[in-house]
Parts: C-alpha cells; sequence; structure tokens
C-alpha cells in the first residue's frame, strides 16, 4: 500500500513539473491528433478533483467523523484522488486551450488557477502524508486551496458560458423598455437571437474565431474570417452558411450540444441579412409588407409569451439513423437540443434525387420543417411529402410544382407556413391547403396570382397572412434574380436558357463579365448555343418594379475528354476528392462544403496531373481551370498555371504560364475559372500544374501562413 501511495506521488510529480515546462514553452507545442482528443476530456475530468477536494475539506472540519485513523485514511486517499486527477485535468486543459479562439487574458488566469490549485493539492498530499505534526500549515494550505479552486471554477465558467452565468437570474430588470419608436429592428428582434444562441461563444472573454457579438463595433469589424455576413446575400454569408451545415460538421453554429436556432429565428437572421443587416433602422420604419418587418412582429410577439421551446409528443429518432440521412447534399438535424423535432434542408439542384426525399420516411413521425427551395421538385413529388404527418413548415420555393399536386397536403394537420414564391402555382391550385386548420402565413411573391386574387383570399382567410411581394423602402416592388435553368455541366448539344417567373419581365445579360442593366447587355429572346464555358451575368427588370439583382453564375460546357487522367502530385489527405475522375466526372463542387468528393486540395504541393489523349488527339485552344475560393479558410486562387504538351509525360514541353490576379480584400466565396488560351496544336499529352499561394497576404488574418488550392473539373475546348 505504501509503495503504491510512493508512486503515484511520484507520477503527480512528473505530471506537474512537465505543465510547468510546457507553459514556459507554449507557442513551440504543436499538438498530434490524440494529444487533442486527450484535451477535450478536460471538461469531463474537471468535476472528479472538485468533488473529491471538497470532499477532504469536510474531513477536515470534522476529523472524528470517522474515527482519528479511519479518517486520516480515508483523507490520504482523498488526496491522492484530487491531486492526481486535478494535475491531469490541468494537462488536459492546457492541450484544449491550444485548440481554440478564447478571450486571452480570462484563458490565462484560468490556466494559472488549474496550475496553482495543481500544485496546492500536491502540496497538502505531500504534507499530510510526511509531516504529521505540522497541522497548521496543512489547513493554511487547504483554505487558500478551496480559494483557488474558486477562482479556477469561475473562470472556467465564464470561458464556457459567458460573463455572470451563475448571477444572471438574480440581476435585476431595470433596463429600458424597448419599443418600435426608441429601438433599432436589430435591438429588438435580432439581437435577443444571438444573445439566446450565440454571444455564449462570441464575448469580449470567450471569442470563437475572433469574433465578437456582443458589441455591435466588433460585430461589424467581424472575425479572422472577416465579416460574418453580405449585406443583401444571406446565401453567401457565413452566418447563415454555418448555420446550416449539418449538426456533426465542425463549422456547425451553434455547436453540438448546444439549443439550436429555430426555423423562424433561421428566417429572422436571413431576412435581416437580406435587407442589408441594418443596425439604427428602427421597427415602424419599414414598409408594412417588408417580409422582416413581418418576421421581426411575429418574433417579438412570440418571444413575448414566457414559454420554453415547443414539446412534442413524438420519440426521438436515433442518433444512428439521422447520420445516416446526412449526406453533401442533405442536412437533417434537430430544431433545438433535445428536442426529438427534425428539419431537412436540401441543397444543390444538379444532383437531387427523388429517392433522397423518399429516404425521409425513415423519420417520417418526427420531421416537422422540410426545405426543399430550389430543388427540382415537381407536383408528383408532393405525394412523398404528404406523408410527413408532423410537418409544421414546408418551403417549396423556386421549384417546378405547378399546384396540382396541392392536393396532397391535405393531410398535413399541423402544417403552419408553406413557401411557394417563384413557382408557378395559381389561386385556384391553393384551394386545397388553404382549408388546413393551422395554416397561418403562405408566400406567393413571384407566382402568377394576381393582388385582386391575393385581396380575395386575404377576405376569404383572415386568419392566413398572404405575403404576395417583398417591398423595398419606397414600397417599390422588387423583381427577384432571373434563373439558370440548365445543369450545372451542360452537353455540347444543349442550349443555355434563362428564366423568369414575373410575367412581362424582360432579361438581358452577358457572357463576357460586365454587368447587364435595364438598357445594356444582350435581351434574352430565346435559349443560346454556348460552345465552351461561360460566366453569366443576367438582370430581370420590367416597368414600374426595380430590377432584380444580377445572377452571377458560371455554365460549364462539356468539352474533349482525354482518354486517361493521371494525378502526378498527391492531394492533401484531407481533401482527396475521388481521386483523378474527379477532374474529367462533370461534377461540381460545392464551395461552402470542401469535404466534398468533387474536390482536390492542395497546400504543400502544387497541383500537377497529366491528360492523354491517344494517338488521335483532338485539337485543342483552350484549357479552363474550374476552382474555388474561401479566403477566410485560406483558400486562394493559383499564383501559377503551367501548361505542357507534347507526345507522352518524357516528351513534354512548357507552352503556356499564367499568373492569375490574387484578391486584394476579403470578398465572397464563389466558384470561378481559369481560361487559358492555347496555340491551336493537337499534342497527344497535355499536364498541368497550379501553385498554392505560399503566403497570405498582409491584408489577410492568417498573414505568412500557407494557402490552398481546390480543383473540381478541367475542361478541353
Amino acid at each position: 500500500m505504501q509503495r503504491s501511495i510512493n508512486v503515484i506521488i511520484n507520477i503527480n510529480f512528473f505530471i506537474l513539473i512537465l505543465l510547468i515546462f510546457l507553459l514556459f514553452f507554449e507557442s513551440r507545442v504543436e499538438l498530434p491528433a490524440w494529444l487533442q482528443v486527450a484535451g477535450r476530456l478536460h471538461p469531463m475530468f474537471l468535476h472528479l478533483p472538485i468533488g473529491t477536494l471538497i470532499f477532504s475539506f469536510i474531513l477536515m472540519a470534522l476529523p472524528k467523523l470517522a474515527g482519528k485513523k479511519a479518517n486520516r485514511k480515508i483523507m490520504m486517499v482523498c488526496l491522492l484522488l484530487a491531486s492526481l486527477s486535478a494535475s491531469a485535468t490541468a494537462l488536459f486543459g492546457f492541450f484544449l486551450s491550444l485548440q481554440g479562439d478564447y478571450g486571452s487574458n480570462l484563458l490565462q488566469q484560468h490556466k494559472m488557477g488549474g496550475v496553482a490549485l495543481s500544485i496546492l493539492i500536491f502540496f497538502i498530499l505531500v504534507w499530510h502524508r510526511y509531516m504529521k505534526k505540522s497541522k497548521l500549515i496543512f489547513y493554511g494550505a487547504s483554505v487558500i486551496a478551496f480559494f483557488v479552486l474558486l477562482f479556477a471554477g469561475h473562470t472556467g465558467s465564464t470561458l464556457t458560458h459567458g460573463e455572470n452565468f451563475v448571477w444572471a437570474p438574480l440581476g435585476s430588470d431595470e433596463n429600458e423598455i424597448l419599443t418600435e419608436e426608441n429601438s433599432s429592428l436589430y435591438r429588438l428582434a435580432i439581437m435577443p437571437v444571438l444573445e439566446k444562441k450565440c454571444f455564449s461563444c462570441h464575448n469580449e472573454t470567450k471569442a470563437k474565431g475572433k469574433l465578437i457579438m456582443t458589441s455591435i463595433e466588433k460585430f461589424k469589424l467581424g472575425g479572422k474570417n472577416g465579416k460574418a455576413w453580405m449585406e443583401g446575400n444571406p446565401d453567401s454569408s457565413r452566418l447563415v452558411k454555418y448555420i446550416h451545415l449539418p449538426l456533426e460538421d465542425d463549422n456547425h453554429m451553434p455547436p453540438d450540444g448546444k439549443p439550436q436556432l429555430s426555423p423562424m429565428e433561421i428566417s429572422l437572421l436571413e431576412a435581416w441579412i437580406q435587407s442589408g443587416a441594418d443596425f439604427e433602422k428602427k421597427l415602424h420604419e419599414f414598409a408594412e409588407q417588408d417580409t422582416l418587418k413581418v418576421l421581426a412582429a411575429a418574433y417579438i410577439k412570440s418571444s413575448g409569451k414566457k414559454s420554453s421551446e415547443k414539446k412534442y409528443a413524438f420519440e426521438a429518432a436515433s442518433t444512428e439513423t439521422i447520420t445516416k440521412l446526412n449526406t453533401p447534399y442533405r442536412a437533417v438535424f434537430p430544431l433545438f437540443q433535445h428536442s426529438p423535432a427534425l428539419q431537412a434542408d436540401f441543397f444543390a439542384r444538379q444532383s437531387f434525387q427523388v429517392s433522397a426525399l423518399e429516404e425521409l420516411k425513415v423519420i417520417n413521425e418526427q420531421l416537422t420543417v422540410l426545405n426543399l427551395s430550389k430543388m427540382p421538385i415537381t407536383d408528383n413529388e408532393l405525394k412523398i411529402v404528404g406523408q410527413f404527418k408532423n410537418l409544421e413548415h414546408l418551403n417549396l420555393n423556386f421549384t417546378s410544382i405547378k399546384g396540382d399536386g396541392l392536393v396532397s397536403l391535405k393531410s398535413l394537420s399541423h402544417l403552419q407556413s408553406i413557401s411557394l414564391s417563384g413557382t408557378e402555382v395559381t389561386s385556384k391550385a391553393l384551394v386545397p391547403v388553404l382549408a388546413l386548420p393551422f395554416l397561418r402565413q403562405l408566400f406567393i411573391w413571384d407566382t402568377p396570382i394576381s393582388e385582386s386574387e391575393k385581396t380575395e383570399m386575404e377576405k376569404s382567410f383572415p386568419r392566413i397572412e398572404f405575403v404576395h411581394t417583398l417591398f423595398n423602402d419606397s414600397g417599390k416592388l422588387v423583381l427577384s434574380k432571373p434563373i439558370l435553368i440548365n445543369e450545372s455541366v451542360m452537353k455540347k448539344s444543349e442550349l443555355l436558357e434563362l428564366k423568369h417567373s414575373m410575367p412581362g419581365s424582360t432579361i438581358r445579360f452577358t457572357l463576357d463579365g460586365t454587368k447587364p442593366d435595364s438598357v445594356s447587355g444582350t435581351l434574352y429572346e430565346k435559349p443560346l448555343a454556348v460552345n465552351e464555358t461561360v460566366k453569366v451575368k443576367a438582370v430581370a427588370c420590367k416597368e414600374g418594379w426595380y430590377c432584380s439583382k444580377i445572377l452571377e453564375t458560371i455554365c460549364y460546357v462539356e468539352g474533349h475528354k482525354p482518354a486517361q487522367v493521371t494525378l502526378l502530385s498527391l492531394a492533401d489527405k484531407k481533401y482527396l476528392g475521388e481521386g483523378a475522375i474527379s477532374l474529367t466526372d462533370g461534377r461540381k463542387g460545392f464551395v461552402d462544403v470542401f469535404k466534398e468528393p468533387s474536390w482536390l486540395g492542395y497546400q504543400l504541393n502544387a497541383f500537377e496531373a497529366g491528360f492523354d489523349f491517344g494517338k488521335q488527339p483532338p485539337t485543342l485552344n483552350k484549357i479552363v481551370l474550374s476552382y474555388g475560393e474561401n479566403l477566410g479558410s485560406y483558400i486562394f486562387p493559383p499564383t501559377e498555371v503551367e501548361v505542357w504538351a507534347g507526345s507522352d509525360f518524357k516528351n513534354s514541353k512548357l507552352i503556356k504560364t499564367m499568373k492569375p490576379d490574387q484578391p486584394k480584400e476579403y470578398r465572397g466565396q464563389t466558384l470561378d475559372v481559369i481560361v487559358i488560351p492555347l496555340p491551336s496544336a493537337s499534342y497527344s499529352y497535355y499536364k498541368i500544374v497550379a501553385k498554392p499561394l505560399s503566403k497570405l497576404p498582409p491584408w489577410h488574418d492568417g498573414k505568412g501562413k500557407q494557402g490552398w488550392f481546390f480543383v473540381d473539373e478541367v475542361f478541353f475546348y
């Protein structure tokens, strides 16, 4: 027994020495993956030293509780356990501190408190073991350890839960009462959402990603990846993208285990960003039918009720089932923490399959929110949707439905809102769903439904809010963007087709990178024949309306296919895609999901690939290299592209070098192409080399670090 105690004391002493050494050389420490896992055990271990130490204090205060001899033996076991677990917890906490963004001052205080507590408990253990007669120092050190324990616990809870976490419920409610007249819409509706779901990780003391939301000024500045939003473009805003990531994704916000945003809260944030992310404009200054005002008013009204998140009677789906349902093109996640209710979002129109919708039948009971916006859904697929009996919110915006299938939704007795904007649904087709007992909101802007038909429906169904138009501040209508009908990669025989659902609107477009408006650009009259990849910019205009925002997209056209593709340099092991086949399989990657198998990612090596066209090669005069750009994630255009050509790998020569322009400041993540003109010739073999950025520029938060290059397709014309 005595030998075991000595061994534990020696192990404990070694851990403390290692911990102190690491603190002095913290800037040079690089953790392998297995130690990162150990660091994440810190929250699990920290309760053990706290509990055993408090029990030890009780034994000190009541020395006769178990008899003198028994008390001393129990005290020794408690101190051994408290000391060893405190040292291990402090070491794991040090590993964890290297993996995240926390307030540096508070983190340092917590680290010092944890190390000091470990040393004090070890001192108390040694004194109890060897200095049996000197009780004054023993009890004095114990009192100091108690207060150090309180300090370390307080700084730790602040890092985890935010400032004033313990005493917040006792705080007085003497703040100024906010009204539509004296406060901005941001303070009334947006800030409460962020306060509940985001402030605990993004505050002055714990700024994950260096993003502070508690201060408007600092929120506007953004974090290490730049601004959290792009005014007028929620789909490209990091704040929105991270919310829609699968729950198990490391970048999903709020993190798994924290309360998730409700559909109403997500819609509210998206509408706020769409309207320009104004922090000062008051609620009453918005037009009555402005989508943001409607959503904000509904949120304020609902948050005024002192009720918790909605309770559901059905059982939760298993974690295994939810995990299987998550793919790069479909996200399934709980509405909020511990809720059995689920939401399903679909991505990537060109990759949608009806079977992916049918697979949701395994969560038929739990599915309450379904987002099929911009998917190629037809009326036939609504028969599947009609089987989700507990569905409350359904988004069918800009799908291909015409309305005949809405009769399949008559069984959805819990449905509260349906979004049908940008579809060809008529007022007659709406009849089956208007009778749903809990339907309260119907989005029908950019549909053939006229203002007079909408007015008539409002009279007949006063309980339903019909959102018929989007208004700007002056009350003038704003057209939605035109739509590119084609899939992302077209065959050469296909025609490029644009569309707008508003009757009487005109579309003007360009293919040369210039921006069209109501008078400039080519008037779109019929589908276009294109034989190579083009950058399409299009705008929709109509008399009496504001022109739409510009649709900017790339239309990829299949070119000549090489007989064989070989990767001459290995991609990073985390971004291997599907190997060489990823470059010519016609599958485009998604700019916000770089782990998707279409992408090949390069950082330490240059991208090098060989393309063999065999004995009868085509005559080529152009190569198009498709790549992704996400500056906040260090993903940049290549600094240099080389094209080599010849009869084979050994007999090839450099025929073209290009240096693409590099960004001068942060901008939105996007897909882009590098068009490489070549002297017209027929070579059997081509080699393409693209070099990633060696050092991020001085204006970037990661200046000096190495950049990434991501490629998904190569086209030959």
